[in-house]
């Protein structure tokens, strides 16, 4: 078996998929605004019935429930993902020390995120979820923060996958042109 390009495959799937979630949890995140300016002719009869305000507590409610569940969904994936890619590379012929590290070091990115930065941010999050926007809130700078580390730390695994990804395309075009030399 080409272990290799099972590996290029698995870690092709698993960006695609990071860059997926970060697009959906940014959606999620401005949907609320939109949907309180211009909604459905259906939605309207129930939205005045609400205050604004309350409206879009409880609507930021449910896109950060989505958002928790998407999360901790993809991270349980990854690690599963990270893994194969992780024994893929170790079982390849010729495989470079580096390529693994790479891979060890996008799985403790996620082991980060999915041990120490998710459930401070679930926590957090249900402390301040129900806070008004015009309300100081500590524990919301906290949270906000936590999201910024998350984000962060998930475009540190989305640059080490490119360069896992960039080493194994180099290494993969190498060893087409030795065959093509014998």
């Amino acid at each position: 078996m080409h272990f290799r390009r099972f590996a290029s495959l698995v870690l092709g799937g698993w960006l695609a998929g990071s860059l997926l979630l970060l697009a959906l949890t940014a959606q999620n995140a401005r949907i609320v605004d939109r949907l309180i300016r211009t909604p459905v002719k259906e939605a309207v009869d129930y939205m005045v019935k609400l205050q604004e305000a309350d409206l879009r507590v409880l609507m930021n409610y449910h896109a950060e429930e989505v958002n928790d569940w998407a999360r901790q969904s993809w991270e349980t994936v990854q690690l599963v993902l990270g893994v194969v890619v992780l024994l893929s590379l170790f079982l390849s012929t010729g495989g470079k020390r580096y390529t693994v590290v790479l891979c060890v070091l996008m799985i403790c990115s996620v082991v980060f995120q999915h041990w120490f930065l998710e459930p401070q941010s679930q926590r957090l999050m249900q402390a301040t979820v129900f806070v008004k926007p015009d309300q100081m809130s500590v524990e919301r700078d906290r949270l906000r923060s936590l999201e910024t580390g998350y984000r962060t730390t998930e475009i540190l695994k989305l640059s080490l996958g490119a360069l896992l990804a960039w080493g194994l395309i180099k290494r993969g075009r190498r060893h087409h042109r030795e065959a093509d030399v014998d």
